[in-house]
C-alpha cells in the first residue's frame, strides 16, 4: 500500500489544503500549486497575462557549448541548467547567480538531455545524458552518484509518475524503461519495434516506438499512463500495467525535443516543422482533429520545446524564430516573446507561468516573467 506521509514531512510549508491535493494526485503542476497555497505572501495570479518580460540574462562559459535542458525546483527558487558539454549548474532564480556546480563541463562531454526534480524528495535532482547515464544529485549536502546506465542508449526524455513511485526513460534505442524510484531497479522494458520497420505501415507501429523518442510525460491524473513522442510522427499512449505497454497512438506531431505537455484530456505538442507546428490533441480520441495554436513566425516555427502555463497560455520555442513565444490558446492572442540570437533548445516555466527560463545555442540563458 502506498503511503505518502513519510515524505510530506519534508515539505513544512504545505498547509492542509496542499497536503490534501498531494494525497490525491502528485503531479508537478499540482505540487507547485500546493506549495504556493502554503505561502501567505504569494501574489495572486492575474486573471489574464498581458506581457512578457526578461528579468535576467545569465552568461554561460563558451566551453559549455550552450544549454540543452532547464528545470525549476518545485517552489521556483532554484533553476537547474544542463549544458551541451555535460555540465550541470544550479542558479538562484531571483538573482541569476550560480549557487553550485553539480557537474563540471568537460571537453567531449555528452549533453544533459533531461533534468527532473524528485517529486517525493524535492532536493534530489535526476539528470540524464546522451551517453545513456542517469545521475542523482542531493542539493542539500552536495553529494552525487551515477545510479543507472542504459548501455548503448541516448536518454532524451525522462518523467516521474504522478505519485512519484516510478519514472520512465526513452531515447535513441526506441525502448521505454520503467524504474522503481525508491530502489532504482528496472521494473519493465517496452522494447521498440525498430527503425527498419518504419515504412511497413501503421499496424506495425502499434508494436512500439519506431524512431527516436524525444519527449515523455506522465498523465497528471493517472500514475500508470504516459505519452511519448519523437521522430515517428505519432503520440503514443502507454499503460505500465500492460505487458505490451502501448494502448493506442495518435498520428501527427514530429517531435524533436521536450515539446509535449498534458493538461486534462489535452496534449500540447510542438513539432519541428515550418507550419502547423503547435497543436493540441485529445489523447482519449485519436480520430479527433487537432486544434492548431497559431505560432507567430515568418520563416517557419521548427519547435524544440513547448509547455502549458495557467490562464490558458502556452510557451513554445525553437529554431525557426530563435525565440520563445507566449500564446493564449483560447483566442490565439500573442502575448509576447523572448528573442535569442540562436536556436532555442530548452524551456521551463514555474509558478503558473509567471516565471520561466529560456536557453539554447547562445552563450546565455534568460530568466523571464509573464504578468
Amino acid at each position: 500500500m502506498r503511503n505518502n506521509q513519510g515524505w510530506l514531512s519534508l515539505n513544512p510549508t504545505l498547509d492542509n489544503r496542499g497536503v490534501s491535493l498531494l494525497k490525491n494526485r502528485m503531479a508537478r503542476r499540482v505540487l507547485e500549486q500546493a506549495l504556493r497555497a502554503g505561502r501567505a505572501d504569494e501574489d495572486k495570479l492575474p486573471d489574464t497575462f498581458t506581457k512578457v518580460e526578461v528579468v535576467k540574462e545569465v552568461r554561460v562559459d563558451d566551453y559549455a557549448k550552450g544549454v540543452f535542458s532547464l528545470q525549476f525546483n518545485f517552489d521556483s527558487t532554484l533553476l537547474a541548467v544542463g549544458f551541451n558539454a555535460g555540465g550541470i549548474k544550479i542558479h538562484d532564480t531571483k538573482t541569476g547567480e550560480e549557487t553550485s556546480v553539480l557537474r563540471p563541463c568537460r571537453h567531449g562531454g555528452f549533453p544533459i538531455m533531461c533534468l527532473r526534480f524528485h517529486p517525493k524528495v524535492p532536493h534530489i535532482l535526476f539528470a540524464c545524458d546522451a551517453e545513456g547515464h542517469i545521475y542523482q544529485y542531493n542539493l542539500q549536502d552536495g553529494t552525487s552518484s551515477h545510479v543507472i546506465t542504459e548501455a548503448g542508449n541516448e536518454i532524451n526524455a525522462m518523467d516521474f509518475s504522478v505519485d512519484g513511485y516510478n519514472f520512465a526513460t526513452a531515447g535513441r534505442d526506441l525502448s521505454v524503461r520503467i524504474y522503481d524510484t525508491k530502489t532504482l531497479r528496472l521494473d519493465k522494458t517496452f522494447e521498440g519495434y525498430g527503425s527498419g520497420s518504419f515504412f511497413k505501415g501503421s499496424q506495425d507501429m502499434e508494436c512500439g516506438n519506431t524512431m527516436r523518442v524525444y519527449a515523455l510525460k506522465f498523465i497528471p491524473e493517472n500514475e500508470f499512463t504516459f505519452i511519448t513522442a519523437g521522430w515517428d510522427n505519432h503520440l503514443k499512449i502507454w499503460d505500465t500495467r500492460r505487458n505490451d505497454g502501448m494502448v493506442r497512438q495518435i498520428p501527427g506531431p514530429h517531435v524533436c525535443g521536450d515539446s509535449i505537455d498534458i493538461k486534462g484530456k489535452t496534449v500540447l505538442a510542438g513539432s519541428w516543422r515550418a507550419n502547423h507546428a503547435l497543436e493540441e490533441y485529445n489523447y482519449f480520441n485519436e480520430k479527433q482533429k487537432p486544434k492548431e495554436i497559431p505560432f507567430p513566425n515568418k520563416n517557419g516555427a521548427f519547435l524544440y520545446c513547448a509547455q502549458y502555463c495557467e490562464n490558458n497560455v502556452v510557451l513554445a520555442g525553437g529554431s525557426g524564430t530563435n525565440s520563445v513565444e507566449a500564446i493564449e490558446t483560447s483566442t490565439g492572442r500573442h502575448i509576447g516573446g523572448v528573442k535569442m540570437s540562436r536556436t532555442v533548445q530548452a524551456l521551463d516555466c514555474a509558478n503558473g507561468g509567471r516565471v520561466f527560463a529560456v536557453g539554447g545555442a547562445d552563450d546565455m540563458f534568460k530568466l523571464c516573467s509573464m504578468k
